[in-house]
């Protein structure tokens, strides 16, 4: 939360690059919960992105998509496959998508992490869409800024927008999960030329949330902790990010909704004092067999936790990372949890199905 061959950089280019990256930082407008799109779709588009009115030429054709995985899936959701140039997604994870929107994506060329601003280039990109809670927190030296003044433009993905604009440093999160999502179908449709693709698929996003808020409720919701990963510490969600979305309509709570932020670590001690009543492992299918086991021995090795019923009882749901970073799949994912849910008995039985609703640990 990965289909045209590389262009060589020239040494011109490379040269110009260098002049163009020093000093071309500058501050994001101020940040806005409604973004709001004007235009036809066609010749040119105005967009509100984080706060800041942009005007893209449209439709683009060369999408280079980073920072999150589920994201991806909010561009193949409006039908923009072949408008992807390349992306930051891992292989592993094409399944999950052919799944999900019946597409092959096997022929997208992949960017590895960390993502310098050269290999960007060589895709002769005319969008370029990242996170402030991955790309764009600037690791690698790429930010919204550094792409603009190469001629890049750029989209900040919805649920990452800063809430103090001047701030690199800022929490996260300025609307809710699910209105991120909305948001970026919304401003993708725009963007890629398919309006009408996206307005159908932000209905049925709704229809199965409406689905899920209909579904019975037991007398005290599950407390649920999100372990992405970790070892001394452990890498969460807090209470602005698409996983709290995702618990809230399966039906749970996050222990971790009173943290007014995202992605964040956690101590494993507040995870003790929480108690949870089931987790949930993301993973990430890096091609690493030992992924999930490690992550299952860290939890049940874990002082203060090794000893709680939901070790005790093997109340652990395995899922694919791919569905929990913002962007289309939140929804599979919240279907997938509740079904998880009914069956380990937290809630009662709502007849809700999920695409993975039998990846259990």
């Amino acid at each position: 939360m990965s289909p045209t061959p590389h262009k060589p950089v020239l040494a011109a280019q490379a040269a110009l690059l260098s002049i163009l990256l020093v000093g071309c930082s500058q501050p994001p407008a101020p940040t806005t919960a409604s973004p709001e799109a004007t235009g036809s779709g066609q010749g040119s588009v105005q967009l509100t992105n984080c706060g800041e009115e942009k005007t893209y030429d449209t439709p683009v054709e060369r999408i280079v998509a980073t920072s999150n995985s589920s994201n991806v899936g909010t561009l193949l959701d409006v039908g923009a496959v072949d408008q992807i140039a390349a992306m930051s997604l891992n292989e592993n994870n094409d399944e999950v998508f052919q799944q999900l929107y019946g597409v092959d994506v096997s022929a997208i060329p992949r960017l590895q992490s960390p993502i310098p601003l050269e290999s960007i280039v060589a895709k002769n990109p005319d969008l370029l869409i990242g996170s402030y809670s991955g790309l764009f927190a600037g690791s690698s030296g790429v930010t919204p800024e550094v792409a603009n003044a190469n001629g890049i433009p750029t989209y900040v993905i919805s649920d990452s927008c800063r809430q103090d604009p001047t701030d690199p440093g800022s929490k996260l999160g300025v609307m809710g999960p699910w209105d991120a999502v909305r948001t970026d179908l919304a401003n993708y449709g725009e963007l890629t030329g398919h309006q009408q693709q996206a307005e159908e698929r932000i209905a049925d996003l709704n229809a199965r949330l409406d689905a899920l808020d209909a579904a019975p409720r037991p007398e005290a919701a599950p407390k649920v902790l999100l372990f992405d990963s970790g070892t001394d510490d452990l890498y969460t969600s807090g209470g602005n990010g698409a996983p709290q979305g995702i618990i809230e309509k399966a039906g749970g709570q996050n222990i971790f909704a009173d943290q007014d932020t995202t992605w964040f670590h956690a101590s494993w001690e507040s995870v003790a004092q929480a108690q949870p009543d089931v987790i949930v492992i993301m993973d990430y299918r890096s091609g690493n067999a030992d992924e999930v086991t490690t992550k299952l021995d860290t939890l049940r090795n874990q002082e203060g936790l090794k000893n709680l019923p939901v070790i005790e009882q093997n109340r652990i749901i395995v899922l694919p990372l791919a569905l929990f970073t913002s962007g289309s799949p939140n929804i599979a994912a919240a279907e997938s949890l509740r079904q998880q849910f009914d069956q380990m008995g937290l809630t009662p039985d709502s007849g809700i199905t999920g695409a993975f609703g039998g990846y259990g640990a």
